[in-house]
């Protein structure tokens, strides 16, 4: 006979509630370094972040897109410019929301949405080997984070929950 004293209710799970941290944090911060990437020009202290770096990438990728994969047999050329330009304040947005915790399975879930069109855009392209490897853990990172949410008391959406039911009480 199973001891049911403890449900997942009064006793929280810490294991789980650290897991689903850890892979929130993984995902928010590889997501907000990968934009902020977008600004980025230079290496180490000789590095500089400004709007002119943003535009010569997004420049870049999308006369990547355009020239060598397939989209633009499906696309016209302003969506791809357009997708190009707004992919690095996305992922900052998404990046910083899942760190957060805010509205934790949605934010998870435009994660998750954002790796898939970044592998989208990756398996378009001739070669696709970086889609195998960085999008694909993306993507079980989401998964691993997704299904340890209900667990995620250390979080925005954690700490909200504990001040309502302890208001409730």
């Amino acid at each position: 006979m199973s001891d049911n004293s403890c449900s997942s209710h009064c006793c929280p799970r810490f294991d789980l509630a650290f897991a689903n941290l850890i892979t929130r944090l993984w995902v928010g911060l590889r997501l907000f370094m990968a934009g902020l990437d977008k600004f980025r020009s230079g290496d180490g202290a000789e590095a500089t972040f400004n709007f002119g770096n943003y535009e010569t990438k997004t420049n870049l990728i999308a006369k990547l897109m355009s020239d060598n994969s397939f989209l633009p047999a499906f696309l016209p050329s302003a969506a791809i410019d357009a997708y190009a330009f707004g992919i690095g304040f996305a992922l900052i947005i998404v990046g910083i929301w899942v760190v957060l915790g805010i509205f934790s399975e949605v934010s998870l879930l435009a994660a998750g949405l954002t790796f898939l069109s970044l592998g989208l855009g990756l398996a378009a392209l001739p070669d696709d080997t970086e889609l195998c490897v960085n999008i694909g853990i993306g993507v079980m990172m989401v998964f691993l984070a997704l299904s340890t949410v209900k667990h995620g008391f250390i979080s925005l959406d954690g700490i909200l929950r504990r001040k309502k039911k302890s208001a409730d009480a």
